[in-house]
């Protein structure tokens, strides 16, 4: 867990939130939350979109997962209550049943491993009717399976346990091409 820490952390933190800034706006704005919702990111990364959801849901919560200890930049919305960052993984998510109306990940959902386990953990802390949506980098994905074929893999997973409304498309980010994917939540 601790392989995004250290000095190697803070640098690749620093080229990690200017590289994917635009990539976290774009999965910000395919959820796009109430100013009043409860979000959580999975793998905040440096904290980028962290930053942007707190500045877009004035009466918010924001909370986050990631495998790092990454606090900097959020620390006064923590301090005064209004983001939770948390130290885990995708498959053991650190928070009640039901608490999101949304979640996203940006460079982080061809990590989830287990699949089946993250996803099971996502239906978990999403409300019915709560949106999901992951961005990554094609070469990110591409780097476990073709595209198509983990598209698929997802897809499934994410039917078994309830998610629908099914959406992807292709687009081009700063640092390179992306995949993106939207589902919601059924109901319960």
């Amino acid at each position: 867990m601790k392989l995004f820490d250290g000095v190697a952390g803070v640098a690749a933190a620093r080229v990690m939130a200017v590289v994917n800034a635009d990539m976290e706006r774009e999965a910000i704005d395919a959820l796009a939350p109430s100013v009043d919702d409860a979000v959580l990111e999975i793998g905040f990364g440096p904290g980028v979109g962290i930053e942007m959801l707190v500045r877009q849901m004035a009466d918010g919560r924001v909370a986050g997962i990631d495998p790092s200890t990454a606090e900097r930049r959020n620390r006064a919305a923590i301090r005064g209550g209004r983001v939770e960052l948390r130290l885990a993984a995708a498959h053991a998510l650190p928070f009640d049943d039901v608490s999101f109306g949304g979640a996203f990940a940006v460079n982080s959902v061809q990590l989830w491993d287990p699949l089946d386990a993250s996803v099971a953990e996502l239906a978990r802390v999403l409300r019915p009717g709560a949106a999901f949506v992951a961005l990554t980098h094609r070469w990110a994905i591409e780097k476990y399976a073709p595209r198509d074929e983990w598209l698929r893999r997802a897809r499934a997973a994410l039917a078994a346990h309830g998610f629908m409304e099914w959406r992807t498309w292709t687009g081009k980010a700063r640092s390179g091409a992306t995949v993106g994917m939207a589902v919601r939540k059924g109901a319960a």
